[in-house]
């Protein structure tokens, strides 16, 4: 099983941890990864702000450089992910890919004929590999609330391997590496993370309420595969304690992490050790 894997602009700065522990996991599972060679970041919501096609074509970049190497495009960011799956229907769409197509050509990018898809690590994870007959560390004891935000599993028609209103995949990974799921009600909710700047208070209203409703199941932790929610919930966890006078002190980790740590990878070989918010609570929990 090979990949062409667009690491996008969050895992190379701010959530290198999930770029590190998505590419030691997948080795263990005997998943290759070839690195996109040349990716640029896919826009985001930003590019998408400021002209539909433009923002259209900086992800179809991607899908194209992905088609010359007639690969399935493999992301683990869920924003990544969502925008690229949005592209690479768009080109499905004579006028919309007219529009991108010219877009691209401006930037020496053409599309190909090959046939490819855009997949998440997520999605990989849950629906193409036997995880359990590898299981060498369960995760016994640990309680997770497994969070999916806006991105990973919605709309259905862009996405269309897991609910959008009820999403399930993390959960099942997590079972499957021996955790505890609480049933997590908040887990489609947005996190407030695309009006940090423009809106702060009500984006750490939405924050707090995820933090305390997994405060209030216990979770030991929360599970997600999106960089920008880690950055409101993690990041920005202590700012919200300030603001509110309210202790959370709870850890955030990638599925990727607590996969690799159910298959016996060593923490700091999964970059956990690159956390704001300690994970050592977790890893206690563990005996590790």
């Amino acid at each position: 099983m090979k990949y062409s894997y667009y690491p996008g602009c969050s895992l190379h700065t701010t959530a290198k941890e999930f770029d590190i522990s998505t590419k030691v996991v997948m080795e263990e599972l005997g998943i290759e990864l070839k690195e996109l060679e040349d990716w640029s970041c896919c826009g985001g919501s930003v590019a998408a702000g400021v002209s539909h096609d433009v923002g259209m074509a900086l992800a179809a970049r991607n899908v194209a450089l992905a088609q010359k190497q007639n690969l399935d495009l493999l992301a683990s960011c869920s924003g990544c992910y969502n925008k690229s799956a949005r592209a690479l229907k768009a080109l499905d769409n004579q006028a919309e890919k007219e529009r991108i197509t010219a877009i691209l050509s401006e930037m020496g990018v053409s599309v190909s004929d090959y046939n490819i898809r855009v997949r998440n690590v997520v999605d990989v994870l849950a629906n193409d590999v036997d995880i359990a007959s590898k299981i060498k560390k369960p995760l016994t004891g640990l309680k997770v609330a497994c969070y999916y935000g806006c991105l990973l599993t919605k709309p259905a028609d862009i996405t269309g391997w897991d609910s959008p209103v009820y999403p399930m995949s993390m959960d099942k990974l997590s079972q499957i590496c021996g955790a505890e799921v609480v049933d997590f009600r908040s887990k489609t909710k947005c996190c407030g993370g695309p009006i940090l700047v423009a809106k702060q208070d009500v984006a750490f209203d939405l924050t707090k309420n995820l933090l305390d409703e997994a405060k209030s199941l216990d979770a030991d932790c929360i599970v997600l595969a999106c960089p920008l929610c880690a950055t409101n919930l993690e990041l920005r966890q202590a700012d919200i304690e300030k603001k509110y006078n309210v202790s959370y002190n709870l850890p955030i980790l990638y599925i990727t992490e607590i996969i690799g740590l159910a298959l016996g990878i060593k923490p700091g070989k999964l970059g956990i050790n690159k956390h704001i918010v300690s994970p050592k609570s977790v890893l206690r929990k563990l005996g590790l």
